[in-house]
């Protein structure tokens, strides 16, 4: 039996165009919701402009998604369908 070694953005982001969008702050167990950097933007869903998709080379393609958070606006980490996303 061989098991399934598609990415987790393949497995849970790829061909979705509706899906749950939350700052990674704000998804993050590491900061306590009292600490200052702390964020309270609540998961969301939102509609990309059309699906998702990785690339050859594992980058993960969003396009029309949110490029910060509407609450604290950081504009780098993010989680989609659960599945933590960095942006440079």
């Amino acid at each position: 039996m061989t098991g399934d070694l598609r990415s987790p953005a393949e497995k849970h982001l790829a061909g979705e165009t509706e899906v749950e969008f939350q700052c990674g702050i704000a998804a993050s167990d590491h900061i306590d919701p009292s600490e200052p950097e702390a964020c309270p933007h609540e998961p969301e869903t939102i509609e990309l402009d059309e699906p998702a998709y990785v690339d050859e080379n594992g980058r993960i393609h969003l396009s029309g998604r949110p490029v910060e958070c509407p609450e604290c606006g950081q504009p780098f980490e993010f989680e989609f369908n659960g599945v933590r996303v960095m942006f440079p």
